[in-house]
């Protein structure tokens, strides 16, 4: 799907693309556009698909741009924004209030954009 709408996300300066369905946790690196991180105006793309159902064991295609990638553990995406340029994501471990390791941060990242 990045393929098809990367173009419109360059254009318009998106930068950060939330997707799901697929049932793991991936990141890429920051600002990515045609394969290359580090585009100015490109944004960074996380798929959170680790809440519930089954996780998908299936390998990724090889590639340079993949940060993080997590298809072992159940989690959350949470957001926080801390002022007009700076924004926190965090992929937290889903578990019961007693279950070792619930609310843990699996990964994390900060957005800086100044669009000044």
């Amino acid at each position: 799907m990045r393929d098809e709408i990367e173009d419109l996300l360059y254009q318009y300066k998106v930068d950060l693309v939330l997707a799901g369905h697929y049932h793991a946790y991936l990141r890429t690196c920051d600002q990515l556009y045609q394969g290359q991180c580090g585009v100015e105006g490109a944004p960074m793309h996380i798929t959170v698909g680790t809440a519930g159902g089954w996780l998908d064991g299936e390998g990724l295609y090889a590639n340079t741009w993949t940060q993080k990638y997590i298809h072992t553990e159940y989690g959350f995406g949470r957001i926080t924004v801390h002022n007009a340029t700076v924004m926190q994501f965090e992929l937290v471990r889903a578990g019961g209030i007693d279950e070792e390791g619930a609310g843990d941060t699996l990964d994390e990242v900060w957005l800086v954009r100044d669009r000044t």
